[in-house]
C-alpha cells in the first residue's frame, strides 16, 4: 500500500504534459512582464504587467487590480499580438470553467424583454509586450 501511495502520484506527473507559454523558444511562464492591454469590451489601452501560466496570462493593472485570460495560443509568434478571453471580474476555476460577476446596472427589476444583447468582443483581450 505505501509502495502505491508512492509510484501513483509519480506516474500521474509523468504523464501530464508540460504546458509552458512559450515566445522565441523560451519559457515565460511566471515572469511579469511590461507590456500593454486592449479590451475590446470597452476600447480602453492599459499600460499593465502580465505574467503567464501554462495557457493563461494575468494582467496587473497600476491600481492594484488584476484579471485572468485564458490564451488563444500557447506559443507566441508574434509579441505585439497575443489574444485571449476573460471577464472582468471572472477567476478562472479551471481550463474550462470561471466563477464571478457580471457588472451590468439594469440587472435588479429587468425583465426578459429588458435584457441586453452581449457584445460578440465582450471578454476579448489582445495584449502587447513592451
Amino acid at each position: 500500500m505505501k509502495v502505491l501511495r508512492l509510484v501513483l502520484p509519480t506516474l500521474l506527473l509523468l504523464g501530464t504534459p508540460a504546458m509552458a507559454v512559450e515566445f522565441k523558444g523560451q519559457n515565460i511562464d511566471g515572469q511579469k512582464l511590461p507590456a500593454r492591454a486592449y479590451y475590446y469590451a470597452t476600447g480602453g489601452l492599459y499600460k499593465v504587467q502580465v505574467s503567464f501560466h501554462n495557457k493563461r496570462a494575468t494582467i496587473y493593472f497600476d491600481d492594484g487590480n488584476q484579471t485572468t485570460i485564458q490564451l488563444n495560443q500557447q506559443v507566441i509568434t508574434d509579441s505585439n499580438n497575443i489574444e485571449g478571453f476573460g471577464k472582468i471580474g471572472q477567476y478562472l476555476v479551471s481550463s474550462t470553467f470561471s466563477l464571478g460577476l457580471v457588472y451590468d446596472n439594469n440587472w435588479l427589476g429587468s425583465s426578459d424583454s429588458q435584457l441586453q444583447q452581449s457584445n460578440a468582443l465582450d471578454g476579448l483581450w489582445k495584449i502587447s509586450l513592451e
